[in-house]
């Protein structure tokens, strides 16, 4: 157990800042906020020794769980060989081999470049502009324009947030860097396209030709997408979405970036999404689990036909971008050590089969509740969305919900997301590695807090066995047509 000091809890009150968090609740030093101060496996423990399972993964991050001897000591040995490498003017030993490695398990292909950066913004950041610089020398100069997808999250910083499809964290910010254009989302439970209908009519991927259309193909750089979107809980891309984006950005000349620096590395039960979904995109965004979050770490994998159009012997021809920490050697090894317990373990299997089973149990725990819209997601990325009548799916819009719900889910011992960025919903995203029995745990915490809303919403709850062991195959995708 670690000791909060006086001192520590008065520089919580007064010096600290959290992100996205409103650090007025620590303003009193009587506050008691949770302060994780060890982590082993798939479980964290706090400063007053109560343990959770980590539902979330730290943040879509601890891939292969706390606690890695391997990773530690591979960062600690690349330290004591040499602390830092300017990635302006040499490379490291292990950036060269990160980049190899990525280029050889990336759908981008071998001859793959990998921009390193430190993390998802700024390879988002990278992405973008290495997007506009490749059409330019195209000789594009009007090719300015990114499209997204609306309440889609791809970072903070100025480019990226321009990009975001969240009003909410780009209001207030402006000017923000113009250009970006917002394409509906596949949306499945609640399409306004074919909610209605059977099947998937691919409406949503007419929608974003009909955007590159209206605004003239001429002026349109990049699409940027995630294979599955994590704002608005866990959308899986239905199948041949992606495949008919790439068709279109094809025709139109257009660079296709898919972001995955949340489902990279195993998160949805393959490398990277595109790998799952069949797609080779132009350029990838990755972070969050290409280290586990043991060192900082992102990367703008980069296809050889877009990447060889800077590759020269002329000065002027080089991309004109860098970061100083991009491609840490340290972060490069952790990756390396990262990537290898991904291989030995078999993670990616484990994501896919240990994914099935926690969406066949969330749906037999929870799937029949009155406030459960629906279950979905792929590999270990799931959300249950919550409504206030699953009959009519009316929204469930009810002040400071996420909060109480947030805290439901912490004092039964899981530590997960509850998110209203598009409509409510419950975010699972555990370590690969996590267990059966840990896997047991989570749905029936999560069973539990769905309960206790029922109860506070006055609706009458469905009793549902939480022990559903009839085993089932492990689908690609889940909820999405």
């Amino acid at each position: 157990m670690s000791t909060i000091t006086n001192n520590r809890r008065q520089a919580l009150s007064d010096n600290v800042w959290l992100h996205f968090f409103q650090m007025g609740h620590f303003s009193s030093t009587d506050a008691r906020p949770t302060i994780l101060v060890r982590g082993e496996g798939s479980r964290v423990w706090d400063q007053d020794g109560n343990e959770y399972i980590d539902g979330l993964s730290g943040l879509f991050t601890v891939n292969v769980g706390y606690g890695r001897r391997e990773i530690i000591e591979a960062i600690s040995a690349q330290l004591s060989e040499i602390a830092y490498v300017s990635p302006f003017s040499f490379p490291s030993l292990p950036l060269i081999d990160i980049s190899a490695r990525l280029a050889s398990i990336s759908p981008t292909g071998p001859r793959s470049r990998v921009f390193l950066t430190t993390g998802g913004s700024d390879a988002v950041e990278t992405a973008l502009k290495l997007a506009k610089a490749y059409q330019r020398r195209r000789g594009f100069a009007d090719r300015t324009k990114i499209i997204a997808r609306r309440v889609s999250y791809h970072g903070t910083s100025m480019g990226a947030l321009s990009v975001n499809g969240v009003t909410s964290i780009r209001n207030g910010f402006g000017p923000l860097v113009p250009g970006a254009r917002h394409a509906p989302l596949p949306y499945r439970f609640r399409c306004d396209y074919c909610a209605t209908h059977s099947g998937c009519r691919g409406v949503c991927v007419d929608e974003v030709e009909r955007l590159i259309e209206f605004e003239g193909p001429e002026t349109i750089a990049a699409i940027i997408m995630e294979p599955v979107q994590n704002s608005g809980g866990a959308i899986v891309s239905p199948p041949g979405y992606l495949q008919r984006i790439r068709q279109i950005c094809d025709h139109y000349g257009i660079v296709m970036i898919v972001d995955e620096v949340i489902c990279g590395f195993g998160r949805v039960g393959d490398w990277f999404g595109s790998t799952a979904m069949g797609v080779r995109p132009d350029i990838i965004t990755c972070a969050k689990g290409i280290t586990s979050g043991y060192a900082p770490l992102g990367a703008a994998i980069v296809c050889d036909t877009l990447a060889d159009v800077f590759v020269s012997d002329n000065e002027a021809d080089k991309f004109m971008h860098g970061i100083t920490f991009g491609g840490h050697a340290a972060s490069c090894a952790a990756a390396l050590a990262n990537l290898d317990i991904i291989e030995r373990e078999h993670l990616l299997e484990r994501s896919r089969e240990m994914g099935a089973y926690l969406m066949q149990e969330l749906t037999a725990a929870v799937g029949n509740h009155p406030n459960v819209g629906e279950v979905r997601g792929m590999g270990m990325f799931m959300a249950v969305e919550l409504v206030r009548d699953r009959v009519t799916r009316e929204s469930l819009a009810e002040e400071r919900l996420m909060i109480w719900l947030s805290d439901q889910l912490k004092q039964r011992g899981l530590i997960c997301r509850a998110d209203d960025r598009l409509e409510p919903v419950i975010q699972l995203a555990p370590p690969l590695i996590l267990t059966r029995e840990e896997a047991d745990r989570c749905v029936s915490i999560v069973a539990e807090a769905v309960h206790a809303l029922g109860r506070r919403l006055g609706s009458v709850p469905t009793v549902i066995s939480l022990n559903v062991t009839t085993p089932v195959e492990p689908p690609t995708a889940v909820a999405a047509d």
